[in-house]
């Protein structure tokens, strides 16, 4: 559910924020945090590219659709058009 909703932020020229990925994906902040850690391994979780007062941390959408992408393995999302 969450790799839809990124998507469409890319489709939309969006960020992503951290509140939208708990909602799409269903897990708390902390469940959020093990999964982004998991995700990209050794890189780290990324840094939001930036704050917003009323949504939170932000996240660049196509970086965190690929590598999200890869880690589920959902090769759509992946191969580009």
């Amino acid at each position: 559910m969450a790799l839809t909703m990124i998507d469409k932020n890319i489709r939309c020229k969006a960020n992503t924020s951290r509140q939208s990925l708990m909602q799409a994906s269903g897990l708390n902040d902390n469940q959020l945090q093990a999964a982004l850690r998991m995700a990209y391994g050794e890189k780290g979780v990324p840094s939001p590219v930036y704050r917003s007062p009323t949504a939170g941390k932000m996240y660049d959408s196509e970086s965190l659709l690929r590598v999200l992408a890869k880690w589920c393995g959902m090769w759509a999302y992946v191969i580009e058009d």
